[in-house]
């Protein structure tokens, strides 16, 4: 078969697709869980069933059709189930492989058969007025020629820590399958989604997300990371410490446990939890940086990841450690990486009122023939005293000229519906020109001499404001000014179009900010 690349949106996994284009009867957005009433109304179960909670990954074959008809291997994505304390239902979560309706279907669970009835929804939009429901397709030489039942059962067979489902099958180059599917409701009744999976095999992992020890007293950390940072919770129980919300968004409310002795805090690489369609893990990787060939420095690994390790002082409590952690889904270097930490700095953190560091306009750069420029920051989640600073009470303000106040138009802002002059740090629009953590913003203004950054801080039950730090757009090659005692930004780092920091690997055009102040283009291919 004749393979494509495809560009894949946040439902879909990357793909080889077969090379018969075919346009889904109806639109399928990002799936995303619906309101308790519209599951109510449905029959959809959305909220986790008590019982026992396992993980198990698949192993299988799956169709479904973003743009080109795709037959792609299940093999490594997640399946969470739930046997009830009785053994007698089983619930699974997010049934089909490449559709996260974040959703459950219920069988009955007979000896070693689970029967799963057909026809259960796991998918409404009010939007558009229809939903999907599970079905067996059955398809014969044509992906267009096929037949639907949703009134029948489809069964499964328990072998040991497999969960076999049973009678499917599929066959690319004859376009023939028996399997299960999913098919639209209401006004589409029956029309086939393209979503097929068969010859499904779900194998148990023997491990789960920690879970805190009831009662657990947890207090504030600040977690910083390089220039950046969150906060988080850290509880001690004995020699164990636990850690919540290590993670910003990916699994904000999972926990990682350690055990401290001698002056050590040792993190095994341990289960974070499900993520959208795969596991991850904590783990820690040793890395070093090194020249990347454009005037700064890419971090290089030692891998396999494993554990990470701490230095805890027991009098200040802080944690500190010269390796990486990682949230990850292997252990040995893909690209399925969640999120990274290099050398995280942990320390027990007190609201204070403080005087933010002041930011530096890291790059600005204009395209389209002047249509729209790109300016990109670099602010820092310290005050001048050195402590760390709240992300969620740190803001920013741009400045043109004479500190004219930019403002932010709906107009010209599509993801925001009123005039901003002040942006939250943690604030994105969701389309990409303006972008979180201060990293970068799209302007649709032009004619200025100079344009400038200041953060502000609300915290203690104050407010305070940094010096304005200025790109200059009359000095040569637009470089930089540091006024105000601000010294800018003396690592090299590496950013692309929308801001956010890149390695030596990234692909595409990158800006590199050099040591001596400098911001470079290249294209790296």
């Amino acid at each position: 078969m004749k393979s494509y690349v495809l560009a894949v949106i946040a439902l879909f996994c990357a793909v080889t697709a077969s090379a018969q284009q075919v346009q889904p009867a109806k639109p399928l957005p990002q799936l995303a869980p619906m309101s308790k009433v519209t599951a109510d109304k449905h029959g959809i179960i959305y909220d986790q069933p008590e019982g026992d909670y396992r993980i198990y990954v698949r192993s299988g074959r799956a169709t479904y059709a973003p743009i080109y008809f795709v037959n792609e291997k299940q093999d490594g994505i997640v399946a969470e189930v739930v046997f009830s304390d009785d053994g007698k239902k089983v619930w699974i979560k997010n049934i089909m492989s490449h559709a996260t309706t974040y959703t459950w279907v219920e069988g009955d669970v007979d000896g070693n058969t689970i029967t799963m009835p057909l026809g259960q929804m796991v998918y409404w939009n009010d939007d558009w007025g229809y939903g999907l429901r599970l079905a067996r397709v059955k398809i014969k030489g044509d992906i267009k020629n096929y037949t639907v039942d949703s009134k029948s059962n489809i069964t499964f067979t328990i072998d040991g820590d497999r969960i076999v489902m049973n009678d499917t099958s599929g066959d690319s180059d004859t376009s023939t399958y028996d399997a299960l599917g999913l098919v639209y409701t209401d006004a589409y009744e029956g029309e086939w989604s393209y979503y097929l999976d068969y010859e499904t095999v779900l194998t148990y992992v023997d491990q789960l997300p920690v879970t805190p020890p009831a009662g657990l007293v947890t207090e504030p950390y600040s977690m910083e990371n390089m220039s950046m940072g969150h906060i988080l919770q850290v509880g001690f129980d004995g020699s164990d410490v636990y850690m919540q919300n290590v993670t910003e968004t990916k699994l904000p409310n999972s926990w990682m446990k350690g055990t401290i002795e001698d002056g050590k805090a040792v993190f095994p690489a341990q289960c974070a939890g499900v993520g959208g369609s795969f596991i991850y893990y904590f783990c820690g990787v040793n890395g070093t940086q090194v020249p990347d060939g454009y005037g700064g420095t890419t971090w290089v690994y030692d891998w396999p990841a494993g554990d990470i390790v701490f230095d805890y002082d027991e009098v200040t409590g802080e944690f500190t450690t010269n390796q990486t952690l990682l949230l990850n889904t292997t252990f040995d270097g893909n690209d399925r990486r969640g999120e990274i930490f290099h050398m995280p700095r942990l320390r027990p953190y007190e609201e204070h009122a403080g005087t933010p560091k002041d930011p530096s306009v890291l790059y600005y750069q204009t395209y389209d023939n002047g249509a729209f420029s790109i300016a990109m920051f670099d602010v820092p989640l310290q005050d001048t005293e050195g402590r760390f600073m709240d992300p969620k009470k740190l803001s920013y303000r741009l400045y043109i000229d004479d500190d004219e106040p930019y403002i932010l138009y709906p107009d010209e802002y599509k993801g925001i519906t009123e005039e901003m002059e002040e942006i939250p740090y943690l604030f994105n629009d969701k389309r990409g020109t303006i972008v979180e953590k201060a990293y970068g913003i799209y302007v649709y203004q032009s004619g200025f001499d100079r344009f400038g950054i200041q953060t502000i801080y609300r915290g203690g039950g104050e407010e305070h404001r940094s010096n304005i730090g200025y790109w200059y757009f009359n000095e040569p090659d637009g470089i930089q000014q540091i006024e105000n005692g601000n010294e800018g930004a003396s690592r090299p780092e590496q950013f692309d179009l929308q801001g956010r920091r890149v390695g030596v690997n990234h692909k595409g055009l990158v800006i590199t900010r050099m040591n001596d102040g400098r911001v470079v283009k290249s294209v790296q291919r």
